[in-house]
């Protein structure tokens, strides 16, 4: 992708994403209790990408099939770009990814999450949940997306047989559900929900976010 395609790229997705944000701020209420420095600590099982150094983290709780958590995953992608002004955000920030399903009006929210897990015990997480979130209109419907996850897994060489019984694995789910369970001890109640090195992001626009994240 050239330069300028790249531009153009990242202009619709901040295009979309301001409509995105603000749903997401009116949904995203404070949380409670305020002091978040109990979960500033990086986990042997987190997922966790961009800066290696863990001095700055990111902390997501996310629902693979919300539409607004594919919006900040298409931001964030953008940060990625070597090209892109924010391309700095990733050498000094390290994201890291926790499950939230909002399962009472995602159905697929816990599957999703099941087969990211699956696909991370073989190494291919962040892979994995890239498709899931760039395709996310294609599976998001469907009565029963397993046979969809098994074909991503397939399309990554994975051992589909394996994948397939990790995704149905107690500790598979076990995983997510720790997740789940220390996010609704902090009272989420929106996706996707930010951590700032033990603080909650709450700021009222993509600059600020941004912004927030480049001052460090």
């Amino acid at each position: 992708m050239n330069n300028k395609n790249v531009l153009v790229w990242i202009g619709g997705v901040l295009a979309a994403l301001i409509l995105i944000f603000a749903a997401y701020l009116l949904t995203n209420s404070p949380s409670q209790p305020t002091d978040f420095s109990s979960i500033n600590v990086l986990r042997k099982q987190d997922h966790s990408t961009w800066s290696k150094a863990d001095k700055n983290l990111l902390i997501e709780y996310s629902d693979i099939q919300c539409p607004a958590c594919k919006a900040f995953h298409d931001l964030f992608q953008t940060f990625e770009a070597s090209s892109s002004p924010d391309f700095a955000i990733t050498k000094k920030v390290t994201l890291v990814f926790r499950h939230f399903p909002l399962y009472q009006i995602h159905q697929n929210a816990f599957n999703a999450a099941y087969a990211a897990e699956a696909a991370s015990i073989q190494g291919k997480f962040w892979e994995f949940t890239n498709i899931l979130y760039n395709r996310q209109s294609q599976w998001s419907e469907l009565a029963n997306p397993s046979d969809y996850f098994l074909g991503v897994a397939k399309e990554l060489k994975l051992n589909v047989d394996k994948f397939k019984t990790d995704m149905n694995s107690q500790s598979v789910k076990d995983r997510v559900q720790s997740d789940l369970d220390e996010g609704n001890k902090l009272g989420i109640n929106a996706t996707p929900t930010f951590f700032l090195n033990g603080k909650k992001v709450d700021v009222v626009s993509i600059d600020q976010f941004k912004s927030l994240l480049k001052s460090l």
